[in-house]
């Protein structure tokens, strides 16, 4: 039987992104924390993301925000850059950060130079050190590039990327160091409860009794909230993503021109995709990777010397209105759940708010926009 100064026993539903920050940021305040995951850590969602780190101020399925919206939702994304930056003090390289900025660029004239132009507006507005350069700035920012004169954009200097896999890992790691037991093949199939209070997680490999509960288990997280009371209505969407053999490292900042945006990871892998921000919802159909690789050669001419090595086709999970869900049980006071299109960006930062509220009893008001009674 727990007493006062027991460890919370908390269950963390999905080894994603999410999933793995949350369970070392529990297990970081004393709890006992068992992950279930129905494949191996970072099988979803997860290991098919760009891993562009950012604070954009227009967001995927979100074209009707309203500007009060979008402009909170913006700062949370800069709480998560500091972050990604407390964690990669404390866990190092092994996360796959590189702090590099991003370069955003458009034609000189068109749709895309139109959005970029409001965006760096909002940017500007809003507090991000973004700031305006023209074709010799951006060609100074990548060696190597091929940028034409005209082409404008901006550069913000804080954000980066993370190689989503190796962060799983690291995180993965640095929990069991902490004491996290992460159990594979173990599919979440229901919630067991009494006197309005969750006491298992009921799996295919059999129950975990727990004080405590969150699930983050992105694509199939509907299906097992909506008989706890939680709705988190989900838009169809995916994304293609064509990963390059490894080079040496060429590429600073993430590059996202109007047609390709480009990412080198830390160990030399380059991955390529057409539209990974704002909107469309999903990709154009029949995505052509050697045509994409060929736009990004280029570009980048220092692509040549790699050749594509695979690509994916990932479920984005973007809900309906574009911004995160943060859910809890009308039936089960002790069962939370965490849903977003940003995982990797925000993974960190809404790691550390759940676990004030799941540990601290507390309502974290930073989280009131993205409640799922908004539905």
């Amino acid at each position: 039987m727990q007493t006062a100064s027991s460890p919370r026993r908390v269950a963390v539903v999905g080894a994603g992104i999410l999933g793995t920050a949350l369970a070392r940021q529990l297990a970081l305040r004393g709890a006992e924390v068992t992950v279930l995951d129905r494949e191996a850590p970072a099988a979803g969602a997860t290991s098919v993301s760009f891993g562009w780190l950012t604070n954009q101020t227009y967001f995927r399925n979100g074209t009707s925000l309203s500007d009060a919206s979008s402009r909170h939702y913006f700062g949370l994304h800069r709480l998560a850059l500091g972050a990604w930056r407390t964690l990669h003090h404390a866990l190092g390289d092994a996360l796959g950060v590189r702090w590099h900025g991003a370069v955003q660029l458009a034609p000189a004239d068109g749709e895309d130079r139109d959005l970029l132009e409001r965006d760096l507006a909002r940017r500007l507005a809003w507090g991000s050190p973004s700031y305006r350069i023209g074709a010799r700035q951006a060609r100074a920012l990548l060696p190597g590039a091929v940028v034409a004169d005209g082409h404008e954009g901006f550069y913000t200097p804080d954000e980066g990327s993370a190689d989503p896999n190796a962060a799983v890992a690291a995180l993965v790691k640095a929990g069991e160091e902490l004491g996290v037991r992460y159990v594979g093949g173990a599919e979440a199939l229901s919630v067991e409860g009494a006197g309005g209070r969750a006491t298992a997680v009921v799996t295919g490999a059999g129950r975990v009794e727990c004080d405590e509960v969150v699930i983050a288990c992105g694509a199939d997280s509907p299906a097992l909230l909506a008989p706890l009371g939680i709705d988190v209505p989900l838009a169809e969407s995916y994304g293609s993503i064509v990963h390059l053999t490894p080079v040496p490292l060429f590429l600073g900042p993430v590059l996202l021109s109007s047609d390709i945006h480009v990412i080198q990871r830390a160990d030399g892998r380059v991955v390529v995709a057409r539209h990974y921000s704002g909107s469309p919802v999903g990709d154009p159909d029949g995505l052509d990777s050697e045509r994409l690789y060929a736009d990004a050669v280029a570009v980048l001419p220092a692509l040549r010397d790699t050749s594509i090595e695979k690509v994916t086709v990932g479920r984005r999970i973007v809900p309906a209105d574009g911004l995160p869900v943060i859910g809890r049980s009308p039936l089960y006071s002790n069962v939370r759940s965490v849903t977003t299109n940003a995982g990797i960006t925000l993974g960190p930062v809404l790691a550390q708010l759940m676990a004030t509220e799941v540990l601290d009893g507390a309502r974290v008001d930073v989280l009131d926009p993205y409640r799922a009674d908004r539905f």
